[in-house]
């Protein structure tokens, strides 16, 4: 099974609008996309959250507009994931209903081969961080309790990691110890997230986790110091599950909707000081 990950739109209602006053994303989207015309046989597309930055209908709208046909054009199924920046309850009126209960976006979707996406909403409305209720967790513990015959993919947004930097660790998913109990010995073959907007490896319950970076920004972990830094680049994953263990790819392009044209100058530089003031806003 090969599925193409994708994460971290941040599209915007208004066409008009830009990230960081800078990025189109819906430009972003796009020219990312384009640059995959050579892909072939993708058995599953998912995208592991912030699909929108403003939570409108409309953004939603405009989602699906591009990755319905998208994925349609491989007779692949489509997975979308909440992030801190959707608004579970107006994806559910405007696209689709959940299935647990109404504010929240947690679904199956089948896949090829008897197989299954298991997709978590761990968004926590007017937070960054991320969040599981009890309730989730009964509800997932229910649905693994029978495995699925081709194995089951967990695609949540925030990572079930500890992130690589102080802003990131700062929105992490909160209660791993919990999922981890539900997770271990499922058949879950590998969980899929975005949010961090770089990608990263590890483990949850002895089960592979894979970060994705952002397609309207990707973070830089390593070059930024004790700042934080994006630029204006656009990251795609490819993931395949066979026989062994899952096989992940990742390519990293310039950004299509980058308004400056310029992958030299970070789309922002936080200051540790800054960092603080954000992490105090998004509620922790």
């Amino acid at each position: 099974m090969r599925i193409l990950h994708l994460t971290d739109t941040h599209l915007y209602g208004d066409r008009d609008a830009r990230h960081y006053d800078r990025i189109d994303t819906t430009a972003a989207l796009r020219g990312l996309l384009s640059r995959l015309e050579g892909l072939a046989d993708i058995d599953a597309v998912v995208h592991t959250g912030d699909a929108s930055e403003d939570g409108t209908a409309e953004s939603y709208r405009l989602l699906h507009e591009i990755l319905d046909p998208f994925a349609a054009a491989f007779d692949a199924p489509l997975a979308i994931v909440m992030g801190n920046h959707d608004v579970s309850a107006v994806y559910g009126e405007a696209v689709a209903p959940g299935e647990r209960i109404a504010p929240s976006q947690d679904r199956v979707v089948p896949l090829a081969g008897g197989a299954r996406a298991v997709v978590l909403d761990s968004s926590v409305p007017g937070a960054g961080y991320g969040h599981l209720d009890p309730e989730q967790l009964d509800w997932l513990r229910g649905l693994l309790a029978e495995p699925a015959p081709g194995g089951t993919v967990l695609a949540i947004h925030h990572p079930p990691l500890v992130a690589a930097t102080p802003l990131l660790r700062g929105l992490d998913l909160d209660g791993l110890d919990e999922l981890a109990a539900v997770l271990d010995g499922s058949d879950v073959r590998i969980v899929l997230s975005g949010h961090y907007h770089h990608e990263m490896t590890g483990e949850i319950a002895g089960i592979p986790v894979h970060v994705a970076p952002g397609i309207t920004n990707v973070v830089d972990p390593v070059g930024a110091g004790a700042a934080e830094q994006s630029l204006a680049l656009s990251g795609v994953s490819l993931v395949e599950l066979g026989e062994g263990a899952p096989h992940v790819v990742t390519s990293v392009f310039p950004n299509a909707g980058d308004t400056l044209a310029d992958v030299e100058r970070p789309v922002y530089r936080f200051a540790p000081e800054q960092v603080a003031q954000i992490l105090e806003a998004a509620g922790r």
